[in-house]
């Protein structure tokens, strides 16, 4: 029980850490715009409801001439497969709609102003409907707004004014990042990760593990130069996702080894990563906020010659059902 209550509050913690530029829920809403000024939203059901779970994505990248995506997503409860929708937003029909599919761009021309005055949503395929919470969306998509800098713009989707679309933000680029080249596995690194580990204070973990070695363990060795190793070391095990602290070590005696500081989308540390892993170069973090895993956080660093630097970082935090939930983006790099 110690363990899973660790791993639960270190999801939590990494689910409000990776708050960039914004990363709201407002009611039925959660709205999120990254390091690039690209924003995203989604609403779901009302948690109170009796509604199956559905979700409208909606994404706008930074910058005057940007426009809006749209897809809906419906899942039946029963898991039987979901036909042609149809979302009625007040008096607005959009019929033939598919779910997962993007919106075509009149249809969110139609879509965007009746969302601000309808009072209620609701898709059908004409066997099952769900009730789409519009409860949150004005504040959701004013924020959008407000953090690309379109308020009071020819282009705001909630307060338009007269002003030009040359006083919108511009896109701030992504950090460009170049990974080093992945270097040849060698089986004989497997016997290292117990004597290196054996010598790390408290096991390598922020406190002694509660796990049984050998076997037992999740714990993994990667090579990540010719004189250079990566130690995921396993900290904590919860029902459905472990905690992991992150080493560096050289091939050799006295192997000084070293944590790894990793930072999140906020430049915040994160000392222990869910779920870690690391393949080509990159080093991978996945924790779910339940079982179910609508309610996730994700990162990735990728190895570079100034160490781990941080690639990509999404998360979502409204547990409404949808499988895999939401991922709405926190930070993002171009990789080269």
């Amino acid at each position: 029980m110690k363990i899973l209550q660790y791993v639960v509050a270190v999801a939590l913690a990494l689910v409000g850490s990776t708050a960039c530029a914004a990363h709201f829920t407002i009611k039925d809403w959660e709205v999120a715009c990254d390091n690039t000024r690209a924003c995203e939203a989604v609403g779901y059901q009302s948690e109170d409801g009796d509604s199956a779970p559905v979700a409208l994505w909606l994404g706008r990248p930074a910058g005057p001439d940007a426009a809006v995506a749209a897809k809906l997503t419906a899942i039946n409860q029963d898991e039987t497969a979901v036909g042609p929708l149809t979302l009625r937003v007040g008096k607005l029909a959009l019929p033939g709609l598919t779910s997962e599919a993007g919106l075509k761009p009149v249809q969110i021309e139609h879509l965007l102003p009746a969302l601000l005055d309808a009072g209620f949503a609701e898709v059908t395929d004409g066997k099952t409907r769900w009730r789409l919470s519009l409860a949150g969306v004005k504040a959701a998509l004013l924020k959008i707004d407000d953090v690309q800098g379109r308020v009071g713009t020819v282009t705001a989707l909630v307060k338009p004014g007269a002003k030009p679309a040359s006083a919108v933000l511009p896109p701030v680029p992504a950090p460009v990042l170049r990974g080093l080249p992945p270097v040849a596995q060698r089986k004989q690194d497997a016997a290292l990760l117990p004597l290196i580990a054996s010598k790390l204070p408290k096991g390598g973990c922020d406190e002694p593990p509660e796990l049984i070695g050998g076997a037992e363990s999740q714990s993994e060795i990667s090579r990540l130069s010719a004189s250079t190793l990566l130690l995921l070391i396993e900290c904590g095990r919860g029902a459905y996702q472990s905690s992991f602290a992150v080493w560096t070590a050289d091939d050799k005696p006295p192997y000084a080894a070293q944590r790894v500081k990793l930072t999140d989308a906020d430049g915040a540390p994160d000392n222990e990563l869910l779920n870690a892993s690391f393949d080509k170069g990159e080093l991978g973090s996945f924790g779910k906020g339940r079982g179910l895993g609508d309610c996730n956080v994700q990162a990735t660093w990728l190895w570079t010659a100034q160490g781990f630097k941080l690639s990509s970082a999404s998360s979502a935090r409204l547990c409404r059902g949808i499988p895999g939930g939401y991922m709405l983006s926190d930070w993002s790099a171009q990789v080269k």
